[in-house]
């Protein structure tokens, strides 16, 4: 397409830009959202600019009481001596995360009750009885490389749109 057509192109092409950004854009904002915030549980640790590891956990350290210790059985179990840290049995809590529409972008919301427990470092009880507090070990919040990843995905969309035919 030579620039005299992408002229006459023009009105249509910013029309498409338009529905993509009051249908699409906040789509595109929530899954790369979500994708960021699962890679914290990969990563062991959120990104902002840099990856912040989350402090180790008891069951991997050979020295320590929970050494292997499953939440699922109570038991010992091998599996957890070297499982990533908060992904659990059943990975529930970095499958928990979803999205709604805002009016100027998207809300990111994770309904486990214990996420925030994790995320801010509250208050816990082992097996419902022995209070103690949960290390803060945060998986989602505002980041920088996010913004980036999110702003990398519209435009390539949007040049998508502008280039196509």
């Amino acid at each position: 397409m030579d620039i005299s057509e992408f002229a006459q192109k023009f009105p249509e092409k910013m029309q498409q830009v338009k529905e993509f950004v009051e249908k699409d854009a906040r789509d595109v904002m929530g899954t790369e959202a979500i994708e960021h915030f699962r890679e914290s549980f990969t990563n062991e640790g959120f990104t902002d600019e840099n990856l912040e590891k989350w402090p180790e956990v008891e069951r991997r350290k050979t020295d320590s009481d929970w050494y292997g210790h499953s939440g699922q059985t109570g038991k010992f179990s091998a599996a957890r001596t070297t499982a990533k840290i908060l992904t659990g049995e059943t990975n529930e809590l970095k499958n928990a995360f979803s999205y709604k529409h805002t009016e100027t972008g998207v809300r990111v919301i994770n309904d486990k009750a214990y996420a925030a427990v994790h995320q801010f470092g509250l208050q816990a009880y082992i097996y419902g009885k022995k209070a103690f507090t949960m290390l803060k070990r945060p998986f989602v919040g505002r980041s920088k490389v996010m913004v980036k990843k999110i702003n990398t995905e519209l435009k390539s969309r949007i040049i998508e749109i502008l280039k196509s035919k």
